[in-house]
């Protein structure tokens, strides 16, 4: 049995979720949003409707190929090309908002049945405590404003034209800023069938654990496809035997009836209080409920002399009698906190309470329903949550849910977005750190991408030679929590030491101690700054955006139509790029030997002139020295864009025909790589690669790795394979270290975009990626021209416009009694304090294990500073400072309360990504790792927060009771399962190495949406009063039996969108959203849904087009049909059922219990 500990119990009856809408705010670089989704334009002949959050959602159609190549579809529809503001100013924008309808609240309960009633579990699971969590968020894009409906060609999939497309037709219309999503709660109607009348008995009466719960619909053994439309169950469904008895009696937990215990928490001058008003029908507060940092009653079971079981208890932990208590009527749990929904459409009804005695037996309890065990919570996204970092009395605010769309307001502490910790209250000594079981680790994400709604980080400038007042011993930034001695001196708030100002800075202090010109000096009184760099913090002047691009033009790459997608691409999205004034553009091409353009100096002005005499005067130079390559001359390889636009586009368009015949030899990428990296070192920039074959020949030549990457044997099992270290996950060769090193030391960056036709060792040119802080990204397994265009045109676009910085420093910086562990991310380390980043942007985040040296005082507060020094796109040498405040507690249940569910699992997925990819820990050692963090962690919740209670009852904090569902979600992906390949399994972990907050749980734990009876009419231009998303339907939980064989769902990680066809799907359905009569007939080879004149196509569309707004990367949509070869892709999504990468999530959760009862023996 599962008892939640829910720290607060809401009063019976219905409530709001927080949850934040996406608006159509400008885009950071000035575009506006545009009409219909990526891949086509709109049926009436309006301009193409690009995202208005997130990256630049292009309308991106496949290009042709070269002659003898493969046929591919005509170039997109495009708009008309829009104007670049400056980087990291203001992001202006309306910021649309929603309200959700009472009678659409989401997840009302019902009446709880007389099986909940004999398991001892009352109210609805799902909830969690503080903000509800949604996993949504994506940075702004660009875009360019609407132009003409006919402007650059037909729509994506448009009949194929005869020769190769026209190149630069100007830049698709593109979104707008970013859409601050959040992920919903895995719910949905209740299940199919239900446990049997009488259980299974073991040996002597022991009712053995539940295997899955109930059967599911249409699951044939060995994974196969489903009958009746139902998807298959990976492992042939429920055992014919039950499995071992959980505990010494063999029985699932017993209830839990938490005793009366009194209410504690903060204080009353320490209670944070938002600032904003509650909207309508979110409750700022829970009524009732358990004390801080003291065990909760069960949910919906009543204690003593309360109605309805809602009353709070005594006080814990020492809290004070007579102040307000924790969760009664008016005190928040932290600002902005809402009141969890239930989980079904009827009335909460709470179970009469129980004495211990009348519990029922173990060895007669039924089995646990999945219905009741805790998920996360469903947030249709339809307000924004406001946030203050500080309260009213100058206490540090709990942030909300990192996923959560909220608008933050920097009152002296940073923006949860910038910088976010795993507890937003930590303890106050190492060792009770360590007894918690919880990692301290910092998220930081220095340049992530604002709210619409919250104001820009402002930049300081001092007069000339006076920079940023500093510490004189530790070196940290001035900010608002160093207390000043007198007008000239100053005591550092991180290492206690005094220091003298400027006579330039100098102020008269008030009588309360603050500086006259606390409030017009932003570094005094807001948590981010940014400072002009005056001259003593550069080497060299600030230098110039450069992008050397490298392309695959081996037969294979010309064949499978990569090396004419990566030229259009790029072809494409030369108009887009800022500041084309500066930025420097070179392009290589690579077979057996390096192929090197050089475009003249004289070319600016010729423009006009025809395009055989502008071929005429580029060189070709090739390098046939591919074991140890270099570049063909010491400079002038990367020329001024504006000045060579046509020149570069020209070469461009004839690389596929030139190379269309080209010689066969080994493919020599790395040598190409590293020819661009050493005509890049004396100005420093980026190597933008495109890889399509494996790196077989010349430097770096990989060499007998095989596509699972000897992981397999035949005399092997399973078991054994899964325990051996996981050696093709680092690079094959020591060289890519050099190299990656080596480019990083002279500020070049590299990305790569490999479009494979085979294994091509993704751990090795992800290394080069990882290292220099750059950007990987992978399509296919196999690159399909039709179906990964789009996205590769999309992501190109983005990787170039997004917000970064350029040869960039970073450090972190912690108060007295903290200090810095460790790093982890992409970026080079050459110094113990310091991270190198030769390229930075708003996606990636990264990591900072914190280590105790002292003790720290309790009811104080802890400070971490993160200062990045970086070079913009515009040429100006900025200091950009975070500093952030965090409550310190000694009592172990405000720690517990303060727990940031999304950071800790980041933190997880992290750390087991970076073991993996040392080459020296195995998968089973990282899924150890990872079970033993959450075992850990609910283990010290169980004994020090919870101890009343007995050990046979599965205990779980509020605000972490999902973790074992996330850790669950991480053993059965890509990363971790034994099934995946070694390219696949080496891009997510070099992905998850550098995932945030946001992003993180929904790579492992995604989305899945009914979308067979979506709500509300659609006009015809998706406007007009019609219905509009968010608020997003309801999610239904990653299980097999939730999948209706008449139904139609869209399921998105992040990545991909798959929309799943059930084989009943009614003719209607079919014939409104596909345009045909029955299932078998529907295409998969497009990556778009079809554009029809009717109710459910329009809705659909809409819908799609809503959440992948809501993400930081263009999803391309595939749609999944019996007999489909990405049907098992799909259904490896269902993590919550059991498959041969793990046991279901109900096995799961006994498990865990079963390892936390033997620590307590």
């Amino acid at each position: 049995r599962v008892v939640v500990c829910n720290a607060m119990q809401p009063p019976p009856g219905q409530h709001g979720q927080p949850s934040g809408p996406y608006g159509t705010p400008r885009a950071p670089n000035g575009f506006a949003p545009g009409g219909a989704p990526p891949g086509g334009a709109h049926e009436r002949g309006g301009a193409p409707m690009m995202p208005t959050h997130g990256p630049p959602m292009l309308v991106g159609g496949p290009p042709v190929g070269p002659p003898g190549g493969v046929a591919m579809a005509g170039p997109p529809r495009l708009g008309a090309p829009g104007g670049v503001q400056g980087q990291y100013r203001a992001h202006p924008g309306g910021h649309g908002s929603g309200h959700l309808p009472p009678k659409h609240a989401p997840n009302a309960m019902a009446p709880l049945n007389a099986q909940m009633a004999n398991m001892g579990v009352g109210g609805p699971p799902g909830q969690i405590h503080g903000a509800a969590p949604q996993y949504n968020r994506g940075p702004a894009g660009t875009g360019a404003p609407p132009g003409p409906p006919n402007a650059g060609g037909p729509p994506m999939g448009g009949a194929p034209q005869a020769g190769f497309p026209q190149m630069g037709t100007g830049p698709p219309q593109m979104g707008g800023g970013p859409q601050m999503g959040g992920f919903t709660q895995m719910g949905g109607p209740p299940r199919m069938g239900g446990p049997p009348s009488q259980p299974r008995q073991g040996p002597a009466g022991i009712v053995p654990p539940p295997m899955a719960g109930a059967p599911r619909m249409g699951a044939p053994t060995g994974g196969g496809p489903p009958a009746g439309g139902g998807p298959p169950v990976l492992g042939g469904g429920f055992p014919t035997q039950p499995g071992p008895a959980m505990g010494q009696t063999g029985g699932p937990p017993q209830a839990y009836l938490a005793p009366q215990q009194p209410n504690g928490g903060y204080p009353p001058a320490q209670n944070p209080l938002n600032r904003y008003p509650t909207p309508p029908g979110h409750n700022q507060g829970f009524a009732g409920g358990a004390p801080h940092g003291g065990p909760p009653p069960p949910m919906g079971a009543p204690m003593a002399g309360a109605p309805n079981g809602f009353a709070g208890g005594a006080p814990i932990g020492g809290y004070q009698a007579g102040g307000p208590q924790m969760g009664s009527p008016g005190v928040a749990p932290y600002p902005g906190a809402p009141t969890p929904t239930h989980q079904s459409g009827g009335p909460y009804n709470p179970l009469p309470a129980q004495s211990p005695s009348s519990l029922p037996s173990t060895s007669n309890s039924p089995r646990i329903d999945p219905a009741q065990i805790p998920r996360p919570v469903h947030d249709p996204h339809a307000v924004v949550v406001k946030h203050d970092s500080r309260n009213d009395r100058g206490g540090a605010n709990h942030p909300p849910a990192a996923s959560t769309t909220f608008c933050a307001r920097d009152l002296g502490s940073a923006n949860p977005r910038y910088m976010r910790c795993t507890m937003s209250t930590i303890p106050n000594s190492g060792d009770l750190c360590t007894q918690s079981g919880m990692p301290l680790t910092l998220m930081v994400q220095p340049l992530a991408l604002p709210h619409p709604d919250e104001a820009p980080i402002l930049v300081v400038e001092h007069a000339q030679g006076v920079g940023p007042v500093r510490c004189g011993r530790c070196k940290a930034y001035m900010n608002a929590y160093n207390r000043w001695v007198d007008h000239g001196r100053f005591c550092c708030v991180f290492c206690n030491h005094t220091t003298e100002c400027p006579q330039e800075y100098m102020c008269n202090l008030g009588p309360d101690g603050r500086r006259g010109d606390a409030s017009t000096r932003p570094e005094l009184h807001l948590g981010s700054v940014e400072y002009a760099a005056p001259n003593e913090y550069m080497v060299r002047p600030p230098m110039a955006p450069a992008l050397f691009f490298v392309i695959d033009v081996n037969p294979v790459a010309v064949q499978t139509g990569a090396t004419t997608s990566a030229c259009e691409a790029i072809a494409r999205t030369l108009a887009a790029i800022p500041e084309q004034h500066r930025t420097l553009v070179g392009i290589c091409a690579f077979d057996a030997a390096a192929h090197f353009f050089k475009f003249p100096s004289n070319v600016a002005g010729k423009e006009n002139e025809t395009a055989t005499k502008t071929s005429q005067t580029v060189k070709h130079l090739v390098v046939p020295d591919v074991e140890e390559p270099y570049s063909p001359l010491p400079t002038g390889l990367a020329v001024p864009l504006q000045e060579n636009m046509e020149s570069i586009k020209d070469v461009l368009a004839k690389i596929p025909e030139m190379f269309a015949s080209g010689r066969h030899g080994l493919p020599c990428g790395v040598a190409a790589i590293k020819a661009c990296v050493e005509a890049l070192k004396p100005i420093g920039g980026r190597v933008v690669s495109f890889i399509a074959t494996m790196p077989s020949g010349g430097y770096g030549a990989v060499k007998g790795r095989t596509a699972m990457g000897g992981a397999y044997s035949s005399s092997q099992s399973n078991t054994s394979i899964e325990k051996e270290p996981l050696k093709h996950a680092v690079p094959f060769d020591k060289v890519y270290c050099a190299l990656a090193t080596e480019a990083a030391e002279y500020q070049v960056g590299i990305d790569v975009f490999v479009m494979p036709n085979g294994h091509c060792d993704v751990a090795s040119l992800g290394h080069l990626c990882r290292v220099t802080g750059g950007s990987l990204y992978r399509y296919g397994p196999v690159w399909n021209t039709t179906l990964d265009f789009a996205q590769l045109h999309n992501d190109l676009r983005w990787n170039v416009t997004r917000p970064q910085g350029m040869e960039a420093v970073m450090r972190v910086r912690a108060s007295t009694g903290l200090n810095v562990s460790e790093y982890g991310g992409f970026f080079c380390k050459r110094t113990p304090t310091d991270v190198d980043l030769p390229t930075v942007d708003c996606d990636k985040a990264i990591s900072v294990d914190l280590r105790y040296e002292d003790k720290l005082t309790d009811g104080s507060e802890a400070y971490l500073q993160c200062a990045l020094l970086y070079t913009t796109v515009s040429g100006q040498r900025r200091i950009r400072v975070h500093t952030l405040a965090v409550p310190v507690s000694s009592v172990l249940g405000n720690v517990f309360r303060a727990c940031d569910l999304e950071t800790q699992t980041c933190s997880m997925i992290r750390k087991a990504c970076g073991k993996l990819l040392t080459g020296n820990c195995s998968l089973q050692g990282a899924k150890d790792a990872s079970l033993r963090t959450t075992v850990d962690t609910l283990y010290a919740y169980r004994k020090f927060c919870a101890s009343n209670n007995s050990t046979g009852q599965l205990i779980l904090p509020e605000g972490l009771k999902v973790l074992p569902l996330y850790c669950l979600a991480m053993h059965k992906s890509d990363g971790l399962r034994l099934d995946a390949s070694a390219d696949d399994r080496a891009f997510w972990l070099l992905k998850g190495v550098s995932s945030t907050s946001v992003t993180a749980v929904p790579s492992i734990y995604p989305r899945n949406f009914p979308v067979h009876d979506l709500p509300g009419v659609a006009t015809e231009d998706g406007g007009g009063g019609g219905v509009t998303f968010p608020p997003l339907p309801t999610t239904t939980w990653l299980s097999a039996e939730k999948l209706e064989p008449h139904g139609v769902y869209v399921l998105e990680d992040g990545s991909d969108v798959f929309v799943w066809v059930g084989k009943e799907t009614p003719r209607d359905m079919l014939q409104n959203v596909f345009g045909v009569t029955h299932v078998d007939q529907i295409s998969t080879a497009t990556s778009v849904l079809p554009r029809l004149d009717n109710q459910d196509s329009r809705k659909i569309n809409l819908f799609v087009d809503a959440i992948r707004r809501q993400r930081s990367r263009y999803m391309k949509t595939r749609v999944v049909k019996r007999g489909d070869p990405f049907e098992n892709a799909f259904y490896k999504k269902l993590i919550e059922d059991r498959s041969p990468s793990g046991m279901s999530y109900v096995e799961f959760l006994c498990h865990v219990h079963r390892l936390i009862q033997n620590k307590f023996q």
